[in-house]
């Protein structure tokens, strides 16, 4: 199954990170060290992101890697190289993870 994450539920209406459980923390952990990857690349079709699929829940064994794209202008998609995880990131440009260079024009 896909994990369809916004990252607006895991802010505040200023940006900033919300009080979270120790459980959606590991997540959040794990989207934000997607998005930053993928925004840094963001001209890459394909960009492993230094992760391992364990690192989303601590009761996971899989050892797979995390792979990723742009796939639409404010969706990420993300996959497990090993098993069957994978899903979608939105709303995620302008936050302080979103590592793309601006021009001012």
């Amino acid at each position: 199954m896909a994990l369809k994450a916004d990252l607006r539920h895991f802010l505040d209406e200023e940006g900033n990170v919300l009080e979270l459980t120790e459980q959606a923390k590991t997540v959040f952990k794990f989207l934000t060290k997607i998005v930053s990857s993928v925004s840094e690349n963001i001209e890459q079709p394909l960009i492993d992101v230094d992760l391992k699929c364990n690192s989303r829940a601590d009761e996971l064994s899989c050892v797979g890697s995390v792979e990723a794209t742009c796939i639409s202008i404010g969706m990420i998609e993300w996959h497990c190289d090993t098993c069957e995880a994978s899903g979608t990131i939105s709303n995620w440009q302008g936050s302080m993870w979103d590592k793309q260079e601006r021009t001012i024009h």
